[in-house]
């Protein structure tokens, strides 16, 4: 059984290598967290069904709103569990979710196992797992077209004068694809599919005897 703890949470270089903020969590919100399904040895929560399905966040702010109550977004890690979120945002008819997905683009990302970026820069922030490149991925689900109707991930919007799309989001047949893989600009709102994170319930808990 987990125990109340207090104490200094140690922040990842990840985490704060590109300069965003996140909360820590809060014990009573941890505590009552709503879990909306519980299998591939996660337990999930569904924002749309807690928070309004009108109610989005940019990337950052989709895991800090996991964080709070010790989850943080989802890392997909197996071709079941994409199966099943892709079943999961047909059947609820939601257009668009965030993921713990993201590019490593920052500082300290310049090693040669991690270029292109594009191809071998992305991981599951949430934790900390590399994702294979999109050519050798069995799990990923990475759409074939996109706003420049080429494959995933395309970086777009930067090519259109935009930022970086550095973060990924699972669209719901926006391009006529199918549920589907982008990477995207992080600033754009999105819902968020949440899963526990081990590192924070312990952080409040305390590791489990």
């Amino acid at each position: 059984m987990r125990m109340l703890i207090s104490g200094y949470f140690l922040f990842s270089l990840i985490s704060i290598s590109f300069s965003q903020t996140f909360v820590l969590p809060d014990g009573k919100a941890c505590e009552n967290r709503i879990i909306h399904a519980d299998r591939f040895g996660k337990a999930y929560h569904f924002s749309w069904l807690e928070a309004g399905e009108h109610t989005k966040w940019d990337w950052e702010g989709a895991r800090n709103y996991c964080r709070k109550f010790c989850m943080d977004s989802i890392s997909i890690d197996s071709r079941p569990e994409s199966d099943w979120v892709n079943t999961l945002l047909q059947r609820e008819d939601i257009p668009y979710i965030w993921t713990g997905g993201r590019k490593c683009n920052f500082a300290g990302c310049d090693r040669p196992d991690l270029q292109p970026a594009i191809e071998n820069g992305w991981y599951w922030a949430s934790t900390g797992s590399r994702i294979p490149s999109p050519k050798k991925c069995r799990y990923c689900d990475w759409s074939h077209t996109g706003g420049l109707k080429t494959n995933q991930p395309d970086n777009r919007e930067m090519k259109q004068g935009g930022k970086d799309e550095a973060c990924i989001g699972i669209l719901n047949n926006f391009y006529e694809d199918g549920v589907k893989w982008h990477d995207v600009e992080c600033r754009h709102k999105k819902p968020v599919i949440c899963q526990d994170s081990d590192e924070l319930l312990d952080f409040i808990f305390g590791p489990e005897k």
